[in-house]
């Protein structure tokens, strides 16, 4: 074989395998990023709870995920508590505008709070239940947005029945089917006759206002299930793209992860749990 020929298929194979790596090199990947924070700067008084404060400044605090809520592929909600070891401080509900990349605080924080659950019925009218965490639950508000989760106001205290053997009870559940219409299940602790019997008492109210009122529609006694951390919260939105929620074990970092079904792969953030904390403030990740 002559030496042109020999060079020209060197040089074929070489182009083959040049077009074979930009190939993989092309090819979808999963892919992970820590996503800017940016939480509200406003002055928080923590009256009432000022014990916490010390302990805050010191140490910082952890940021205590209770859910996600997806509306599309591009945003989301994070909500849940900020606190310390001893308690929480204040609840937090961060949204996303951009599939994760960058999270934004968008509701003022309620004092010894945490929230619950975020509902939305659609792409713009939305709900968020904030139930006071300090040494047992305690006042629930609720709060409601209809611009997509931008802004939000507080709507009402939600009340619970009397004549409860534990007059807490704790919101297990919350939805909404429409901009009007939705039901919030509270379970409160039964009268047990033995150490094995451990029921627990069942209420649903039901709003017709938008959740400006709330009634009792429904009332049953069950024995009380197991509680089971899952170890991922699902949410696929109004578009049906899955998002899912991995929080671990305490003290682990927060991951978010979104399906992206144009590139066929999930995408992946990673949000850090602790963070600092002076005369107030949740100082944001940089």
């Amino acid at each position: 074989m002559s030496s042109k020929r020999q060079s020209l298929i060197f040089c074929a194979a070489a182009i083959a395998l040049l077009a074979m790596t930009s190939a993989a090199c092309k090819r979808p990947a999963p892919e992970s990023s820590a996503p800017a924070i940016e939480f509200l700067t406003d002055n928080f008084d923590l009256d009432g709870i000022g014990w916490m404060s010390e302990q805050a400044d010191e140490n910082g605090v952890d940021l205590n995920v209770s859910g996600l809520c997806a509306i599309d592929r591009d945003v989301a909600f994070l909500f849940g508590g900020v606190g310390v070891a001893a308690g929480t401080i204040r609840s937090f509900l961060l949204r996303t505008v951009d599939g994760g990349k960058s999270w934004h605080e968008v509701m003022s924080p309620v004092l010894g709070s945490e929230l619950t659950h975020v509902a939305f019925s659609d792409h713009q009218h939305g709900w968020a239940l904030a139930l006071w965490s300090v040494e047992g639950p305690g006042t629930m508000l609720l709060f409601g947005s209809t611009d997509g989760g931008k802004t939000w106001r507080q709507l009402t205290e939600v009340q619970r029945s009397q004549g409860h053997a534990v007059p807490d009870g704790f919101p297990l559940s919350m939805t909404f089917t429409s901009a009007l219409n939705g039901e919030i299940e509270l379970a409160y602790e039964g009268e047990s006759t033995s150490i094995d019997d451990t029921r627990e008492e069942i209420e649903t109210l039901a709003s017709d206002d938008g959740g400006v009122t709330w009634s009792m529609v429904r009332r049953e006694t069950r024995n009380r299930l197991p509680v089971e951390t899952p170890a991922a919260h699902h949410d696929c939105g109004f578009e049906s793209t899955d998002w899912e929620l991995h929080t671990r074990a305490a003290g682990d970092s927060i991951t978010v992860r979104r399906f992206d079904r144009e590139q066929g792969h999930w995408r992946v953030v990673t949000l850090p749990r602790h963070f600092q904390y002076k005369r107030g403030r949740v100082l944001s990740s940089p």
